[in-house]
């Protein structure tokens, strides 16, 4: 059976998007500040009735340029061996705009440059990203938070009919930092890819809601390099530094 232009574009973005890491632009890292992140996981399809999650791996570097703005590089590690060859990575930047302030989540937006590039050609995708975010528990050891990507890839069509394919893809995820210093992340995500995209008729058995889209789980881990990332006015003083004296109420000013 030949897949039609949706579908046929759902099963090849579905597969590259996924193989994106988990929400690492949530929240930032400070100034500074840098982070590695390892991500596995993917859509879960098949062809008949086995059906199993796609492992696609993904690292990312990422450094902090100001409390507020991270930069990052990740490499499709898998993509590399596949198509006699691929060099598939991403380029991108994010930006924590708003603080959470009691139940108003944090807000964070980011840009992905994709490109993809072989022995014989070459294009690149972008996605736009947004992430609301909520910290919780001791030295804000938690955090769960919901987003969506807008995900662009190479246009396609005929010189009078061109279209840029789309997938919208929400998401809901959650990471706990463990470690005295909370050095180390771990966290997972499920992914809604394209979920207005009957896939029913396709070759490939996408599982999704009323056969509709497809399911993406994604586990990470994530390590942070440089000091706590907590807010340092958060901070409770460091061993080595002594609290102001308090003021003798009988001295004058």
């Amino acid at each position: 059976m030949r897949l039609s232009l949706p579908l046929a574009a759902l099963a090849a973005v579905a597969l590259a998007l996924t193989g994106c890491s988990v929400a690492h632009t949530a929240r930032p890292l400070g100034k500074g500040r840098q982070a590695v992140h390892v991500s596995v996981g993917g859509p879960i399809a098949g062809v008949g009735d086995s059906r199993t999650p796609i492992p696609l791996v993904t690292a990312t570097y990422k450094y902090g340029v100001t409390d507020r703005l991270d930069v990052y590089a990740g490499w499709h590690v898998l993509e590399t061996f596949l198509n006699n060859g691929n060099f598939y990575f991403d380029l991108g930047a994010s930006y924590y705009f708003l603080d959470q302030k009691g139940p108003l989540p944090g807000v964070s937006g980011a840009f992905t440059l994709s490109p993809l590039i072989n022995r014989e050609s070459g294009w690149a995708s972008f996605d736009l990203q947004a992430t609301f975010s909520w910290a919780f528990g001791p030295r804000e050891r938690h955090l769960v938070y919901a987003g969506f990507h807008n995900y662009f890839t190479p246009m396609v069509g005929s010189p009078t009919s061109v279209k840029a394919p789309f997938t919208f893809t929400p998401y809901l995820g959650a990471q706990v930092r463990i470690g005295k210093d909370r050095r180390l992340g771990i966290g997972g995500e499920i992914k809604w890819h394209r979920p207005w995209v009957d896939t029913d008729p396709s070759v490939l058995g996408y599982v999704g809601p009323g056969k509709h889209g497809a399911i993406a789980f994604v586990g990470g881990i994530s390590v942070y390099i440089g000091k706590d990332t907590k807010p340092a006015a958060e901070y409770s003083p460091a061993p080595d530094e002594e609290p102001a004296p308090a003021a003798d109420p009988e001295e004058g000013p």
